[in-house]
C-alpha cells in the first residue's frame, strides 16, 4: 500500500467512491433519495474523490431541507472524509 501511494497511486477507484456513496445513500435515506440525487457527478479531489449528487434544492423555509448530497472519499483508505447534505 505505501509503495502505490509513493507512486501516486490511488488504491480506491472512482468507481469503487460511486459506489459507497450510493451505498450510503440507500442505507442511510433510501433508493428513492438516490434516484432524487442523479445525475451523481465523481471529481478528483487529490487525495480524495469527490461525489456530488444533483437534486434541487427544496424547503429552504424549514429546517429539514432536500439539496444535493456531496461525500469525499479518501483514495488510499476508502475514509468517507466528510458527508453533507
Amino acid at each position: 500500500m505505501i509503495g502505490r501511494v509513493a507512486l501516486g497511486e490511488p488504491l480506491i477507484s472512482r468507481d469503487t467512491a460511486l459506489a459507497i456513496f450510493k451505498m450510503v445513500i440507500v442505507d442511510s435515506r433510501g433508493a428513492d433519495e438516490l434516484r432524487a440525487q442523479e445525475p451523481i457527478a465523481v471529481e478528483d479531489g487529490g487525495n480524495v474523490w469527490r461525489i456530488t449528487g444533483s437534486r434541487p434544492i427544496e424547503g429552504r423555509e424549514t429546517i429539514a431541507y432536500s439539496g444535493p448530497i456531496s461525500m469525499s472519499v479518501s483514495k488510499l483508505d476508502e475514509a468517507i472524509v466528510s458527508f453533507m447534505g
